[in-house]
């Protein structure tokens, strides 16, 4: 009897840790659809998509910029926290559909983040959470990829 109750105990708690996981779970992929959204919303508009026409001046274009910048760091310090309390977050490690998406939002940090986002993506690496296509990508950034 004592083995029976043993046992319906460790089942129920399993089944409340389940649940708590698949809670937390379903939270940072909303928040990554989110980070997802808000890193291309300015990049996608028509201010930035038509930069180089006659369109928008430069003043507008200045200003738009700005408000995609505190996206980004905002996305960055979100991404540095996630990745310090979770380790990277892909989609073999989440049930989430952002198809790797995320090294996207370190790709668009700025230089203040560089030294922590190189320390937290070579660990990433060791640990063999983050795969190496998409640590090139970042390392390329941090070491100031080449312009065109």
């Amino acid at each position: 009897m004592k083995k029976i109750f043993v046992f319906i105990l460790i089942f129920i708690s399993s089944g409340i840790s389940a649940q708590e996981k698949i809670a937390d779970e379903a939270k940072l992929c909303a928040l990554i659809s989110e980070m997802k959204i808000t890193d291309q919303f300015y990049r996608n508009g028509d201010v930035l998509r038509n930069w180089n026409t006659d369109k928008n001046s430069k003043k507008e274009i200045d200003s738009v910029w700005a408000l995609q910048l505190k996206i980004d760091n905002s996305n960055t310090e979100k991404l540095i926290e996630l990745t310090k309390k979770y380790g990277w977050l892909s989609n073999e490690r989440l049930e989430c559909e952002f198809k790797h998406y995320l090294f996207l939002i370190f790709r668009h940090s700025q230089d203040e983040y560089f030294d922590e986002i190189s320390e937290l993506i070579d660990k990433e690496l060791d640990a063999s959470r983050l795969n190496v296509g998409h640590y090139k990508i970042i390392r390329d950034h941090l070491n100031g990829r080449p312009r065109q």
